[in-house]
């Protein structure tokens, strides 16, 4: 065989090699990201409604201490819930609060809320002397009308409980009209 047709096979063996490998390499990302499967999470609500009304401003101190013997409907709110990875998987998860129509809607500057643990620890983006506004929180991706809590993480099996408290902030102005905020909690993974 000459010299030249022993270069020419030369260069397509490790042509048809390169491409061979970099077929691999990027049917391994594809294959990887399409099957890329994330937990399942269970959520469990005392309730998914949170419904408040103009009728009892308060502070920010009082606010946080609400628990579960203090909720009224219409006044304040008040949700314990947990979330349950199912799957066996570690799982990226965001809590969200859905916005409802209503007649006539206070303004969302003085929508309140305070996410903590069970111990009343206070969440991420919870902690410190601002308390975050409903009208504060950043948009919910998916949810024009919602607005994300939090995002967290579980690994597989994991379970994590939490109370939810919403209040009518005092630097709202007195209004005889009755106004209403009222909202839907929500866990989705991500």
């Amino acid at each position: 065989m000459s010299s030249s047709a022993k270069k020419s096979i030369t260069i397509f063996l490790s042509i048809s090699f390169l491409i061979l490998v970099g077929a691999i390499v990027l049917g391994f990302f594809l294959f990887k990201s399409i099957f890329k499967s994330s937990g399942e999470i269970e959520v469990n609500y005392s309730s998914r409604i949170v419904h408040i009304d103009n009728s009892l401003p308060m502070g920010d101190e009082m606010g946080k201490k609400l628990d579960s013997s203090d909720t009224k409907d219409g006044l304040y709110g008040y949700i314990e819930f947990s979330i349950n990875e199912v799957k066996g998987k570690k799982t990226k998860y965001e809590i969200y609060l859905e916005e409802e129509k209503v007649d006539a809607k206070i303004d969302s500057n003085y929508i309140k809320l305070y996410l903590t643990d069970m111990s009343d620890k206070a969440i991420s983006g919870f902690e410190g002397g601002v308390i975050p506004s409903f009208k504060s929180l950043k948009v919910a991706s998916d949810r024009p009308s919602g607005k994300v809590l939090y995002r967290g993480k579980l690994n597989a099996y994991e379970e994590k409980k939490y109370k939810l408290r919403v209040w009518l902030s005092d630097a709202s102005a007195i209004d005889s009209e009755r106004k209403e905020f009222k909202s839907k909690l929500g866990v989705r993974v991500y």
